[in-house]
Order: C-alpha cells, then sequence, then structure tokens
C-alpha cells in the first residue's frame, strides 16, 4: 500500500520535512511546526481517497506521519476483503477513524464505527465529516456481555489507542471516565435494520476482546464472515488465558485462524502487527 500523503501543501511540506534528512531535535520541532503551521492536526489522504486528520503527538499520529501508514498489513487485508464483496464493515474500538475511513471510501460499503471513548469518538466524527461520508453511522458506547456501566483508563497518555475497560475501576475513583456498555448484538439489532451480515468485523479493544465477543451470536444473522482481531501476547495472556485458548474459542465456532499475511496461525509464532484474521469456514478468502 502506498503511503500517505498530505492534502494540503502545509501537510505535505510537514511530512517531506519529517521523512527528510536526521538532526538533533527534530521530532521536537516538527511538533512545534505542526501545532503552528497546522493547529496541530496534518491531514492526509491514503487508502482509496480517504482523509483523516492525525495527531504528530501521539503514537499512532507520529507512526503514520513517519512511516506513511498503520498497521499496513491488516489494513491491506480488510480493504482487500471489502473491496471483494463490499457490505458491512463493523468497526469495534474505532480510534479516530483510521479503519472506519479506509472501508468508508469503497463504494458499496456500509460501516459501523463503535468508539467508547468521548475524545476519540468526536476526532472520529470530525475525520467522518470532513469526508462527507453517508455510508457510516457512528456509535460513541462500549459494547461488551450486556448492559453495564465501564471505566475507561488509558494505559499510555501519549497513545490514545490505548484506551481500554479498567480492570480495577471503583465507582469512588474520580479519575476515571465511565462509559455506558451494550452487548454488540444489541446494537446491531437497533441499528442494522433490515439484519444484514457483516462481511468484517475489526476489533481492537485492548484486552476486552472476549467481552465484545460473549455479546455476539455466532448462531445469529450477524455471523460475521470475517473477523480481524488484536491478540497482542501480554493482552491476550491477561485476557484470553494463553494463545491455545484464544484458538480455540474460533474453532468451536466454525473459524479458521491465519495471521494478516495469510499464514495459518501458530501459538509459538509472533504475529505481524499483533493481529489475527479468523474466516469462517463456510467463507470464500
Amino acid at each position: 500500500m502506498a503511503p500517505v500523503e498530505g492534502a494540503r501543501p502545509i501537510d505535505r511540506t510537514l511530512i517531506g520535512y519529517g521523512r527528510a534528512f536526521e538532526h538533533p531535535c527534530k521530532v521536537r520541532l516538527v511538533r512545534w511546526l505542526a501545532r503552528r503551521l497546522a493547529a496541530g492536526r496534518v491531514i492526509v489522504k491514503y487508502a482509496a481517497g480517504a482523509v483523516v486528520a492525525i495527531d504528530p503527538q501521539d503514537y499512532v499520529g507520529w507512526s503514520i506521519f513517519r512511516t506513511g501508514t498503520y498497521e499496513p498489513q491488516t489494513l491491506a487485508l480488510a480493504l482487500r476483503l471489502m473491496a471483494a464483496e463490499p457490505g458491512l464493515f463493523i468497526d469495534v474500538g474505532a480510534h479516530f477513524g483510521w479503519y472506519t475511513c479506509a472501508m468508508a471510501s469503497i463504494r458499496g460499503t456500509k460501516v459501523l464505527s463503535i468508539e467508547p471513548d468521548a475524545e476519540n469518538c468526536a476526532a472520529l466524527r470530525v475525520n467522518v465529516a470532513r469526508n462527507k461520508f453517508q455510508n457510516v453511522t457512528v456509535c460513541n458506547a462500549a459494547v461488551g456481555p450486556g448492559a453495564a456501566l465501564l471505566a475507561l483508563s488509558r494505559r499510555s497518555p501519549a497513545n490514545s489507542g490505548t484506551v481500554a475497560v479498567a480492570a480495577d475501576a471503583t465507582a469512588s475513583n474520580g479519575q476515571q471516565n465511565w462509559v455506558a456498555a451494550v452487548a454488540l448484538d444489541t446494537v446491531l439489532n437497533a441499528l442494522m435494520r433490515p439484519a444484514v451480515r457483516p462481511v468484517v468485523v475489526k476489533i481492537d479493544v485492548e484486552g476486552f476482546e472476549p467481552a465484545v465477543l460473549a455479546g455476539l451470536d455466532f448462531d445469529g444473522p450477524f455471523r460475521p464472515k470475517h473477523v480481524l482481531i488484536e491478540c497482542d501476547d501480554t493482552l491476550c495472556a491477561r485476557s484470553w488465558g494463553s494463545r491455545e485458548r484464544f484458538a480455540a474459542f474460533f474453532a468451536a465456532r466454525g473459524y479458521d485462524l491465519f495471521d494478516v499475511s495469510g499464514r495459518p496461525f501458530a501459538c509459538d509464532v509472533a504475529l505481524p502487527e499483533a493481529n489475527v484474521w479468523a474466516r469462517d469456514r463456510g467463507s470464500a478468502a
């Protein structure tokens, strides 16, 4: 996949300088220039013409700014699956819309974008509006096994993509941000009428993946053809118990597992981009 391009002259200038020769204090200078000249947001074009604003101060934004991409293999796989069969794409943990906007740019697609964090969801809505997409539905909520009130925390202050459900939150802790959660099936039954089977469900919720999947009826109308799901080693051990249990969950529901390059999933092999592709055995590759 081609690296992102700046959407405006100032964006192209900043990106060109950011990827040019290195020198002392360059990171600080680039970020200062972005704040002074671009209000802290660099606007980039990628995928099939989607446009998003990235924050060079943030981990994911900086990665895109410097390298021209983020999770390129996973994004390319999602684009390939959706282009081959345009339909419903569900983005659970949508962040600022990196996947949402890329998929929405494919003709014939419909995107349901779910993001629990209010700040991330605001950035998501701005990026959807920037593209004038009419095929994206944004849901500012968490999804889990059922109705609940959940506390959110950010594992890394410099990475807005690490917003996660706090495992040890208490109602007396005033530093927590609380969000309503519902089952994924509840969201889909309310917003997807008539019911349509998702082509791809992408889930990146920092270790809360088992809870998200617990709210989805795999025998119902919303059984996904493909699932792209994070399987970070540390988070997987905490949330699933082991990679073996992760694999057993999908095998029991009729899915074959691959890494995002298409190689069969192995419990003892490093995963590219820490993501896994689960393919329904009844669906074509």
